[in-house]
């Protein structure tokens, strides 16, 4: 029987997956995008193992751009399918908050 790890509910390793399953993609897809191995992300998400600091930290930095990608696009939808796609749209933003973003999908639409 796999034994279960405390986590405190900020954690990644609590609330990771419930943004995995909100953003719609899977592990594989995530690990791709990342790079981190897919057996650490199920271990992380399933709370059985702590993620390693870095891993982490580009995990957490991840998700959050495709969260707020995913709300500032809207109503265009980002390609969650395609890791490389996907890549490039998250390095397009880079550096911009949700309202800069909105402005650019702004902007394009009213052509």
């Amino acid at each position: 029987m796999e034994k279960m790890m405390a986590f405190g509910s900020l954690s990644l390793e609590a609330r990771g997956s419930e943004m995995v399953r909100e953003l719609g993609i899977s592990l594989a897809f995530l690990s791709a995008l990342t790079g981190v191995e897919r057996t650490k992300l199920s271990m992380g998400f399933r709370q059985l193992k702590e993620f390693e600091y870095a891993d982490a930290a580009v995990l957490s930095s991840t998700l959050r751009q495709l969260l707020e990608l995913r709300d500032a696009l809207t109503p265009l939808t980002i390609d969650l399918t395609n890791p490389a796609k996907t890549r490039l749209a998250i390095d397009a933003f880079e550096g911009l908050d949700v309202e800069q973003i909105r402005e650019k999908v702004n902007k394009i639409l009213e052509r």
